[in-house]
C-alpha cells in the first residue's frame, strides 16, 4: 500500500475527502496515557510566551484540573493570551467558581454549544475535542481529558487506564490552531490574526508528514477518509476504539476488508467506563467475527484511545470514536501521520496492548457458533475507576445498534449479554404498555407536555426565521449588459 496505492493518487484523494492537506516536515511524539500527556502539556504551557489555546471535552475541577488551571492562570498573569474552550455537557458537574477564578485572573473561557430555547435539539452536538496549541510552535491532540480518571491504575493487575495522544511540532501545528480558531468563532468571536499562523510560513522541524482532520457537525470528514482507507488497505488494519458502536457503512467496510484477507483487528475495553455502551458494543461482535475481523478486549481498567494504524505507514491519533456521534454530530480532531517510523511505534504500542488483552472468538459448532472470550477478565478493576466518567457519546448509535440486533434475522442463539439486553428492552416496553393501559394519563401528560414544549419552540423558531427574512433586503440585480436574460 505504501507504494502502489500512494502512486495512484492517494494523497489527492485523502486531501479531497478530509479537507486536510498533507503537511511535510513535522516532528511527532507518541504520548502514552494520562501522566505522560499531562507532563508534556504542562511543560508546553510553561514555555508559552505569546498564547495558549486549550480545548477539552472534560476539564474537571479535581487535582489534575487544578494543576492545569493554576498553570493557565500563571501564564495569563504574565501577559500571555490564554484561551480555553470546554463542552457544556462534558463539564456539566464542574463548579462555576472554577471557571470564574480563571476568568478573574485573565483567562478567557468559553463554553461550547450550551442548550438554548431557540434550538434545543442542536445541543446534542458535542465539542469532543482534546487539543492544546501553544505559540504556533507546539500542538497536541488525542483521547486524553483533564481529569484524575486518566491517572487510574489497577491495584490487582497494575495495568493503567490506557489512552494515547500525540505531540506535534512543525507546519501541522498551524492546522491544529485553525481547528481551535474555527470553534472559538462558533463559541463567540474571532481570534486575533496574530494567533492564526500560516502553515506555509512555518519552518520544517522534522521528517514526518501529517494531516490534521478537523471534524465538524455533519461534515463527516473522518468517516469519508476512513472509507477511502478501507478501500485501499492491503495487508493489515489495526484499530483501537473505546466505544465501538460503528455505523453500518463503516462496519460493512471493515467486514469486507477482512473477508478479502486483510488482517483486521479491533481492540476495545473489557470493562468499559460507560458499562452500557460496552454491553451494547458486544451485541455487534458476531457479525464481525463471522467476517474474519479479530476482536480483543483490554484487561486493564479502561482503554480510551482512538487510534488506527494501516499497512505500517498510515496512522491516526485523535478524539474520534467509531460511532455515529463522533463521525457525524460532534466537533472532533484527528492527526493522521503518513510515516513508516511513526507507524512502527503505533504498531508496537498496539501489540503491547494486545499482550494485556483477551481475544473474543466464535466457539461451539458451525451450526450454532457462540461469541466467547478466550479467558475471564479481572472485573474488580471497576473499583479502581469508581467515579471516573468517560468521554463516550454514542447515544444515537446505541439506539440504532439495539434495534438492528433485536430485529436482524439469524438462526443463531443469542449470547448471554444479548439475551439480557433483549429481555430488558422487551420488559421496559411491556411495562410501559401495561402502565399506559391502566393509567393512560400517566403517559398522556408527559407526551403532551413534551409535544407542547417542542411544538411551541418550533413555531417560535419558524416565526423568528420569517421575521428575519422580511427584514433582510433582497440583493440588487446584477447588470450583466444582456437584457435578454
Amino acid at each position: 500500500m505504501s507504494g502502489g496505492f500512494r502512486r495512484e493518487g492517494l494523497d489527492r484523494a485523502l486531501a479531497r475527502t478530509s479537507d486536510a492537506p498533507l503537511r511535510e516536515g513535522n516532528r511527532l511524539e507518541l504520548l502514552r496515557n494520562g501522566p505522560d500527556t499531562y507532563e508534556d502539556w504542562l511543560a508546553a504551557i510553561g514555555r508559552a510566551e505569546r498564547w495558549v489555546h486549550l480545548d477539552n471535552y472534560i476539564f474537571k475541577d479535581d487535582e489534575v484540573g487544578e494543576r492545569f488551571a493554576q498553570a493557565l492562570v500563571e501564564k495569563a498573569r504574565e501577559g500571555v493570551s490564554v484561551r480555553v474552550l470546554y463542552d457544556w455537557f462534558g463539564c456539566l458537574d464542574v463548579r462555576r467558581s472554577f471557571w470564574r477564578r480563571m476568568r478573574e485572573a485573565g483567562v478567557e473561557v468559553r463554553v461550547v454549544n450550551p442548550p438554548t430555547l431557540g434550538g434545543p435539539l442542536g445541543s446534542i452536538r458535542r465539542d469532543h475535542r482534546k487539543l492544546l496549541a501553544v505559540d504556533g510552535e507546539y500542538a497536541s491532540t488525542g483521547g486524553v481529558c483533564i481529569s484524575e480518571g486518566w491517572l487510574v491504575t489497577s491495584p490487582e493487575t497494575r495495568l493503567p487506564y490506557r489512552d494515547t495522544a500525540v505531540g506535534v511540532r512543525g507546519p501541522a501545528v498551524a492546522e491544529v490552531e485553525r481547528a481551535f480558531a474555527g470553534l472559538w468563532r462558533v463559541a463567540g468571536g474571532s481570534l486575533p490574526e496574530a494567533e492564526c499562523p500560516d502553515p506555509g510560513s512555518m519552518p520544517r522541524v522534522g521528517e514526518e508528514a501529517a494531516r490534521v482532520v478537523v471534524q465538524e457537525p455533519r461534515r463527516m470528514r473522518t468517516l469519508r477518509m476512513l472509507q477511502l482507507l478501507t478501500a485501499g488497505v492491503e495487508r493489515r488494519l489495526w484499530i483501537t476504539d473505546a466505544y465501538f458502536l460503528s455505523m453500518a457503512i463503516l462496519s460493512q467496510s471493515l467486514m469486507s476488508v477482512a473477508r478479502d484477507g486483510v488482517d483486521v483487528r479491533v481492540l476495545v475495553p473489557a470493562t468499559n467506563d460507560l458499562p452500557w455502551i460496552g454491553a451494547l458494543s458486544r451485541t455487534g461482535y458476531r457479525q464481525f467475527l463471522e467476517s474474519g475481523v479479530r476482536i480483543f478486549e483490554y484487561g486493564g481498567p479502561m482503554i480510551h484511545a482512538k487510534t488506527l494504524v494501516a499497512d505500517g505507514w498510515w496512522s491516526k491519533v485523535g478524539s474520534t470514536n467509531l460511532n455515529f456521534a463522533s463521525l457525524v454530530a460532534n466537533w472532533e480532531i484527528d492527526l493522521v501521520a503518513e510515516d513508516t517510523g511513526f507507524a512502527a511505534q503505533m504498531e508496537a504500542l498496539f501489540e503491547e496492548d494486545l499482550s494485556n488483552a483477551r481475544e473474543v472468538r466464535l466457539a461451539g459448532t458451525a451450526a450454532h457458533p457462540r461469541v466467547r472470550p478466550e479467558r475471564p477478565i479481572q472485573t474488580s478493576d471497576r473499583e479502581a475507576r469508581r467515579g471516573v466518567v468517560g468521554s463516550g457519546s454514542g447515544g444515537s448509535a446505541t439506539v440504532l445498534r439495539v434495534g438492528t440486533t433485536a430485529l436482524q434475522k439469524s438462526g443463531y442463539p443469542l449470547e448471554t449479554h444479548e439475551q439480557a439486553l433483549a429481555a430488558a428492552a422487551s420488559g421496559a416496553l411491556l411495562g410501559a404498555s401495561v402502565l399506559s393501559l391502566r393509567f393512560p394519563r400517566s403517559l398522556a401528560w408527559p407526551l403532551g407536555a413534551a409535544g407542547a414544549i417542542y411544538g411551541g419552540l418550533g413555531v417560535l423558531r419558524a416565526a423568528r426565521t420569517a421575521l428575519s427574512g422580511r427584514r433582510r433586503k433582497p440583493p440588487a440585480p446584477k447588470d450583466t449588459g444582456d437584457s435578454g436574460q
